[in-house]
C-alpha cells in the first residue's frame, strides 16, 4: 500500500494524521526496526473468575474456556498464560494496583521509585514521539510516575475525544501559554529553593528532597511538552464516534458500561493517527450495578461469590461482556492500518490483565493475562509451575515486551529473566 493511498484510505474514515514536529532528546530512544511501536493495557479490577479463565489444556490444540469463547477467532494472535503473578505481593484491593509494577506502596516508602510501572517507562521511550506520551483512560490505579505517583483517568469519552480531535481557538492557546509560564516560574522559585535547602539536610532528609525534586522534574516536563505541541495541528475526526447519526436511535450512551465500545474505538483512533503509542484503559471495581439482564447484585459483591452457582452464573454475564468487547476491540486493530500502512493489532502489543487474581478470596496469585498483537509468536496456552507459593514472575513477560518495542532492558520491577523462547 502506498504512503499516498494509505493517506486517502485514512481520510476516507474521517481521519486527517498531524505527523509530529519533532522527538524527543531527553530520553534513549527504542531501538529502530522494533517488531512493534505501541503497547495497550486493558485491565479489569477485580479480575477474572480463574474457572472461567484458564484453558484446561497447554500449547495451541487447547479448548477456549467458558469465559472466552468470543476470543476464538483471535485465537492465532493471542497468548494466554497460567501461573503468572507478582512475587511478594499480598491479598487484598490493593494488589489490582500493582499489576503493571509489581510493588505495593507500603513497600516502597523508602524508595518510591519502585512503583514506576510499566506503561509509564514506555511512555518515556516509544512515547516521546506523540502528542501524549501516555493515555490513561477509564478506572485508574495501575500506572505509576517514575516519582511514585499514581496517574490520574479519563472516564468521559466526550472529554477524550475533545482533547484528541478538538482544536483551541487562539485566544484559548494564549491564556493556556500564559498559564504554562506563570506554572514554570513558580517551579523555579521551588526548585531554587530547594537546592538552597539541601546543603543543610541530613542524608536522609536529602534523599526525600530528591524524590520530591523528582516530580518537579517530571512536572516541568509536561509543562514544555504542551507548550512545544500547542501550535500543531490535531487530527481530524469525525464526532460521530460520541455523537451518534442523526437519527434518535443512533444516539451513542456515554455512560459505563455501555460506553466501553466507544472507548475501544477512541483508542484505535488515537493510535491510528499517531497522537499516542502507550495507553491503559481499566474496567472499575465498586458495588456498581451492572445494567444487564439477570444482574441481581452489584458488582463486588458478585466477586464474592464463594463458587456459590446463582452468583458465579451473574459474574460471568459481566466478565463475558469484558471478552465480548476486548474480542471486538482486537478486531478493530486488526482491520485498521496504521499510518504505514501494517495492521494496528502487528504494530501494537495488547495485554489483558489484572493485578487480582482470586477477587472472591483476594488473592493475588495466578493473574489472568493475555497478550495479543505486536508481532509476537502467539497462539499457545502456556502454564508454569509453581514454587511453594509463587509462580512465574509477570515482570518476565514484561521484559520481553519491553524488548519486543524495541526498549533494551532485561529486567524489570522482580523479574528473573524473561519469555523470549515462548514469545519471540
Amino acid at each position: 500500500m502506498s504512503r499516498f493511498y494509505r493517506r486517502e484510505f485514512l481520510r476516507g474514515l474521517g481521519i486527517a494524521i498531524a505527523l509530529p514536529a519533532f522527538e524527543s532528546r531527553c530520553v534513549a530512544q527504542p531501538k529502530m526496526g522494533s517488531a512493534a511501536k505501541r503497547f495497550v493495557c486493558v485491565s479489569p479490577s477485580y479480575g477474572m473468575n480463574p474457572a472461567g479463565f484458564f484453558p484446561e489444556q497447554t500449547g495451541s490444540d487447547y479448548q477456549m474456556p467458558a469465559l472466552l469463547k468470543a476470543l476464538e477467532p483471535h485465537r492465532d494472535e493471542l497468548s494466554i498464560f497460567t501461573n503468572l503473578d507478582h512475587p511478594g505481593v499480598g491479598g487484598g484491593h490493593g494488589c489490582s494496583n500493582t499489576l503493571l509494577n509489581g510493588v505495593e506502596m507500603k513497600d516502597s516508602k523508602d524508595r518510591p521509585q519502585r512503583l514506576h510501572s510499566l506503561d509509564q517507562l514506555l511512555a518515556e521511550t516509544i512515547g516521546q514521539a506523540t502528542r501524549f506520551p501516555s493515555m490513561q483512560l477509564g478506572s485508574g490505579g495501575i500506572s505509576w510516575s517514575r516519582a511514585g505517583i499514581t496517574l490520574p483517568t479519563d472516564n468521559d469519552p466526550a472529554r477524550v475525544f475533545a482533547r484528541l480531535f478538538v482544536e483551541d481557538n487562539g485566544k484559548a492557546k494564549r491564556k493556556t501559554l500564559q498559564y504554562l509560564d506563570e506554572d514554570r516560574s513558580i517551579l523555579d522559585v521551588v526548585r531554587q529553593d530547594a537546592g538552597r535547602l539541601s546543603s543543610r539536610l541530613a542524608q536522609a532528609d536529602r534523599d526525600k528532597l530528591d524524590q520530591y525534586l523528582t516530580s518537579i522534574r517530571g512536572v516541568e516536563k509536561k509543562l514544555k511538552r504542551q507548550a512545544d505541541w500547542i501550535d500543531i495541528a490535531k487530527p481530524k475526526a469525525s464526532d460521530e464516534i460520541i455523537r451518534g447519526g442523526d437519527g434518535d436511535d443512533t444516539i451513542v450512551d456515554l455512560q459505563y458500561p455501555y460506553n466501553t465500545a466507544v472507548m475501544y474505538d477512541l483508542m484505535v483512533l488515537a493510535l491510528q493517527t499517531n497522537s499516542t503509542n502507550v495507553i491503559c484503559y481499566g474496567h472499575p471495581g465498586g458495588n456498581r450495578m451492572f445494567p444487564f439482564d439477570g444482574i441481581t447484585l452489584g458488582y463486588h459483591s458478585l466477586t464474592h461469590h464463594g463458587k456459590r452457582p446463582e452468583l458465579l452464573k451473574e459474574l460471568s454475564i459481566i466478565e463475558t461482556f469484558y471478552a465480548a468487547q476486548f474480542s471486538r476491540f482486537l478486531a478493530k486493530l486488526k482491520e485498521t492500518p496504521d499510518s504505514d500502512g501494517q495492521s494496528l493489532l502487528d504494530s501494537t502489543v495488547v495485554m489483558f490483565g489484572s493485578g487480582m487474581g482470586n477477587a472472591s478470596a483476594h488473592s493475588s496469585r495466578n493473574l489472568p493475562v493475555m497478550v495479543a498483537g505486536g508481532g509476537l509468536r502467539n497462539g499457545k496456552h502456556h502454564r508454569f509451575e509453581r514454587r511453594g507459593r509463587d509462580g512465574r514472575p509477570l515482570s518476565d513477560l514484561f521484559v520481553t515486551i519491553l524488548q519486543q518495542l524495541g526498549v533494551e532492558h532485561d529486567q524489570f520491577s522482580n523479574s528473573t529473566g524473561n519469555l523470549n523462547d515462548l514469545l519471540t
